[in-house]
Formats: C-alpha cells, structure tokens, sequence
C-alpha cells in the first residue's frame, strides 16, 4: 500500500497590533500651539511694522503743519460755481494736503448728478486742485412718470434736471421706465437714440438736413423720428450711419427739386427709399 503525505498543519496568522504611544497626543498638541503662537508673531510683527509707517505718515504728512492748504484752486468747464464746488466737496484752506482723502472728495463730487469727473492734484506744499467736468446735455427725455418738464440726458445717458435754456434739444420718449437723477436711464433705446444725435452733430451734412425734433421708442420695429421742418421719420435700430445718410440724401435732392418731403421709411433693406411729399 502507498504510503499517504502527512499534510502540514497550516499556521494561523498573526497580527501584531499597534500600540499606540502615550505620547504622541502631547506631541500633536505641542506641534499645533507652536503653529498658534508663530502665526501670532508674525501678525504681531505686521500689526507693529504697519503701525509704525502710519504713525510716520502722520507725523511726516497728514498731521505736519508744513502742509496746511493755503491755495485751494477750484475749476469747472460748466456753470457750476466755485462755491458750489467747495461746499459739496466740503474743502476748506486750513485742511491738510495729505489729511484729505482723494477718494472721498471724488465720491462726495460724483453724487452731484451734473459732475462728470472729477481730477485733483496736490502741488507740494500748500496747493490743491480741483478741476470739474460737469455733464452735458445731449437730449431731453420723458420717462414712466409723467412730470411738468422733462428730465436731460449726457452724452452716456445719465439722468440730468431739466434746463429751460435747453429747451431746444431732442426729445426722447415712449420709455416705460423710471428715471432718476443722478442715475442711468437703463434702458437700450436710450443708447441708440443717444447715437442717433451724435451721428448727427458729428457730420456737417447731417447736421444741415437732419435737425431732430423728437424720437417715439415705443414702437418695436422703428423709431418714430419727426424734425423740425416738419418731416416723419421710420428709423430702424439697425445701421444707423448709412441709414442717417440715405436720409440726408434725400432730403437734399428733394430740396433741390422743390418738393417737400412729408414722411421716410428707412427700415426697408433697399436701395429705393420710401417717400411721401406734401
């Protein structure tokens, strides 16, 4: 009879267990106040570092008499007067030059509705500057409230107070909109209307045939444009210039031919212009 292997008696395996060392938590927690206390130290140091040039900004400018405002210049390329100017920025001879803050000056200026911009300069040692740009009035425009006069617009479409000496300029409207001094009538109509004075005022012939009387955006396919001789205007949004052109145009041909024009169509895409006469 053959013999049978004796199997070998497979050994369990052992696991050797990680003790955990009583100190290691006390180490963790040493590690981590020394992190605490450097971040502390080196926030120390900054608070210190920048504490010392404010203390020697203060003693060298803001607080040194050597810098006492003594010429104050204040100009403004509009109406806005001089003292207007001082009391809304609040400046006075007596401040010191590096005692006042530009930003705030800008701030206190900029919500006045009519200031554009504002520049300053110091002239060391006793001379601040202030020049002005004050908002021009491009248009008048109505809003959603109905009011006795109606609101300015600039150039940007910022709302302005009405000004009776303006009286003649455009006039904006069929907006549903609210305006607000000061703020920007946000509306797309009143950047394309806006465009369509610049245009305008910035081409000689433009300006000779195409004198604006009003603009209606109430409508969504055209502006309804009327000027002042009388003549009804359909104006796309679309191709302004070329549009403005062809306008000029023909009223140009039409007064030579002596024939009043009543009403143009120009949201046609042709090269034939639509046009009624008297």
């Amino acid at each position: 009879m053959a013999r049978r292997k004796k199997t070998k008696k497979r050994m369990k395996p052992q696991y050797v267990r990680n003790k955990k060392r009583k100190g290691d938590s006390s180490a963790l927690w040493r590690r981590v106040l020394s992190v605490i206390l450097l971040l502390v130290f080196i926030m120390a140091i900054i608070w210190g570092i920048k504490t010392g040039f404010d203390w020697i900004g203060r003693v060298l400018y803001s607080e040194n008499p050597r810098f006492e405002i003594q010429h104050l210049v204040i100009s403004c390329d509009g109406k806005l007067t001089e003292k207007y100017i001082r009391e809304a920025s609040e400046l006075r001879e007596g401040m010191n030059l590096f005692g006042v803050s530009f930003g705030e000056i800008e701030k206190k200026l900029l919500k006045v509705s009519r200031i554009e911009s504002v520049f300053l300069e110091r002239k060391l040692p006793h001379t601040l500057i202030v020049k002005v740009k004050e908002r021009v009035p491009v248009a008048r425009i109505l809003g959603r409230r109905k009011s006795e006069y109606p609101f300015m617009v600039d150039r940007y479409g910022y709302v302005l107070p009405h000004r009776r000496k303006l009286a003649s300029l455009p006039l904006i409207k069929g907006f549903d909109i609210d305006l607000e001094l000061g703020e920007l009538a946000d509306h797309p109509d009143v950047e394309t209307a806006i465009k369509i004075i610049a245009l305008c005022e910035s081409t000689g012939s433009l300006r000779t045939y195409i004198p604006i009387e009003s603009m209606d955006v109430k409508y969504p396919d055209f502006i309804d444009m009327r000027l002042k001789n009388g003549i009804g205007v359909r104006m796309p949004r679309f191709s302004l210039k070329s549009k403005l052109q062809n306008l000029a145009t023909v009223i140009k041909i039409s007064n030579g031919q002596g024939r009043r024009v009543k009403e143009v169509d120009l949201t046609l895409d042709s090269p034939q212009v639509p046009v009624t006469y008297y």
